[in-house]
């Protein structure tokens, strides 16, 4: 019998696998979501093909990445798709019952269909990085609620004294980590490149840089800033129906933790940078809404960046292009 591809669906303790084959048979297995599990299934999978099979994951987070790793590092080719297209794959089969068991057949199925690129894993750096950062975006979020409520607690409050030891320690914190973050920059030369590129950029500054370098996928699996733009949910989406009118808006289904590195940036960008300021200009004389303009500058800006770290050439202020 071939089989053809592998879907897995992943939670916390355990996953639950569709082996497709090519006329559409189906075999299941259930393993652990631990290292032994992962050994246990990779011999289940060798013993109905010789070759590594394509495997296809959802993207969901800390519990993916196990399983995906092992995969790779076991030659097979694996994918880490967005979650948002397989729900509507999975209401287009009209799919009635939702089981961890039949979510791994829609994606098995949604694998075999759209074909998706297939992953892979960032550098040990890169990972280091990228934990980092989520973990400072955790705790600013922390900072921001105990300083909210810091000043609104009234001057004898015996809270205060808590909330202020709560909120030097979080502010220590994050000194820490943007230490830390320097640290690692500092021990990798390509990300150094890379971070001097984007510096090179009017509106992107160094913490800036780190943030967009931590969350930006591996280049070369796009072949042009639109594909990147796409990943970042900052494609436009048109909604129309008969004669009403049409509206435009960020598509939003794709990277909210890029699009929040991008924001600040574009923020400066389209006040100081010679390129996006006439831009973001036009924009609002045409009457565009204050975010509406934002989110274009950070289009624009995620159209740089990708063009700059493609060309390895840093930002040049006077080459003459239409922004």
């Amino acid at each position: 019998m071939n089989w053809r591809i592998v879907g897995i669906d992943v939670s916390k303790a355990k996953l639950d696998v569709c082996l497709l084959g090519e006329a559409n048979e189906v075999l299941y297995q259930q393993v652990a979501n631990t290292p032994a599990g992962h050994e246990q299934l990779h011999t289940w999978l060798q013993q109905h093909s010789p070759q590594p099979l394509p495997v296809c994951l959802e993207a969901t987070g800390i519990y993916s990445q196990p399983p995906a790793q092992y995969f790779h590092q076991h030659h097979y080719p694996v994918s880490l798709v967005n979650p948002a297209p397989v729900k509507a794959f999975a209401a287009a089969l009209m799919k009635r019952h939702k089981t961890d068991k039949s979510d791994a057949l829609v994606l098995a199925r949604y694998a075999a269909h759209f074909n998706p690129p297939v992953w892979s894993p960032t550098t040990l750096i890169q990972s280091r990085i990228h934990d980092l950062k989520r973990l400072a975006d955790d705790l600013q979020s922390d900072r921001t609620r105990v300083k909210n409520r810091l000043e609104g607690s009234p001057l004898g409050s015996p809270a205060r004294p808590y909330l202020q030891d709560q909120l030097a320690y979080l502010e220590k914190q994050l000194a820490q980590i943007q230490q830390d973050l320097k640290e690692q920059l500092d021990a990798d030369q390509g990300l150094q490149s890379q971070c001097r590129l984007l510096t090179s950029i009017n509106g992107i500054g160094v913490t800036s840089a780190i943030q967009i370098l931590a969350e930006l996928p591996d280049l070369t699996r796009f072949t042009s800033a639109d594909e990147l733009v796409a990943y970042a949910g900052l494609c436009p989406r048109q909604q129309q129906s008969g004669s009403q009118t049409a509206y435009s808006w960020l598509s939003k289904q794709g990277s909210a933790a890029l699009r929040k590195a991008l924001y600040f940036p574009a923020l400066t960008a389209k006040q100081h940078n010679p390129h996006l300021r006439p831009f973001a200009q036009r924009l609002r004389d045409a009457g565009k809404a204050k975010m509406t303009v934002v989110a274009a500058v950070m289009r624009k800006l995620l159209v740089l960046i990708f063009a700059i770290l493609k060309s390895g050439h840093p930002y040049d202020p006077n080459y003459q292009f239409t922004a």
